[in-house]
């Protein structure tokens, strides 16, 4: 890379950090000082901060001066909400799913996005393209993907699911009560939808569980081809065993981590640059930021 792509040039350093509820766990700290480095952007910070739904809107308010902040768990909805009340520009995803992951500061716009749902993409994109493709209709799952659980993260599952050409998606949850805003979603984008417990997984290309390791139970699998793609990023994940038992290809959720992390991290870096991050920075970014996931 050329010495005049690795710092920002113009603007202010970036000052980011992750919000969440509990978030001691969270590893993006480590992959957004990993694309600092690479990019040579020395004054640049992304901390961390414990913060739950009903303490977001003033712990925003007495930190103006951050670029933008990148929130997990329980703050996605309530960003949305937030979002609402003030007419901050709301991004598409964020819009469709009701559910945002960051919040950026450029001038005097402040912007909403949901990069879940390119992180889910982007992690899933390579490994489909070695398996059956999901329109092609040559596998009995073919078209059709299966979500575990109902909250935010499904929301940006399913539309992820979506734009990857599925056109039918089973929502397997403990209580059909709760799926009712992922329903309405999967009607919206035109998808038929329906609901089981969460016993048995049908054919399908794609399995996305988006419950937390310790909650994921024991399932029933049909026989492969198809992806699964466990978003709790645990070492050790029983589910993606399971999967890779029975011929699917597993996806680790530290993949969709990271290509979330890379897609936020080119908001804040524009945001504070006033210039989009080029190529070559782009594919520095993730290439540090997946380093770093690998170390971790």
């Amino acid at each position: 890379m050329a010495a005049g792509e690795r710092g920002i040039a113009a603007g202010a350093p970036i000052r980011a950090a992750v919000l969440g509820r509990p978030i001691a766990h969270s590893q993006s700290p480590a992959l957004h000082a990993a694309a600092f480095a690479a990019l040579g952007l020395t004054d640049s910070s992304y901390e961390r901060a414990e913060i739950g739904a009903d303490d977001l809107t003033a712990f925003l308010d007495a930190h103006p001066d951050h670029t933008g902040f990148s929130l997990t768990m329980p703050l996605k909805e309530r960003l949305v909400e937030l979002a609402r009340e003030r007419d901050w520009v709301l991004d598409d995803t964020a819009e469709e799913t009701g559910v945002a992951n960051t919040l950026v500061r450029a001038e005097a716009a402040t912007t909403v996005a949901n990069t879940d749902v390119d992180g889910i993409v982007r992690a899933l994109t390579p490994v489909l393209a070695d398996t059956e493709a999901v329109g092609s209709g040559r596998a009995a799952g073919s078209g059709r993907a299966t979500i575990l659980g109902a909250g935010a993260t499904a929301r940006s599952a399913l539309l992820a699911c979506h734009r990857l050409g599925v056109t039918e998606v089973d929502i397997l949850v403990r209580s059909p009560a709760r799926a009712a805003a992922v329903l309405e979603l999967a009607d919206r984008l035109g998808m038929r939808a329906g609901t089981g417990p969460l016993t048995t997984i049908a054919p399908s290309a794609i399995v996305v569980s988006t419950l937390p390791a310790e909650a994921a139970p024991a399932l029933t699998w049909p026989a492969g081809p198809g992806v699964a793609l466990d978003v709790a990023y645990a070492a050790d994940s029983t589910l993606l065993r399971d999967a890779a038992a029975h011929g699917f290809t597993p996806v680790p959720g530290i993949a969709m981590l990271v290509e979330q992390a890379v897609a936020q991290f080119a908001l804040f870096f524009a945001a504070a640059a006033g210039t989009p991050l080029t190529a070559a920075q782009l594919m520095t970014v993730a290439q540090a930021m997946h380093g770093a996931a690998a170390r971790a």
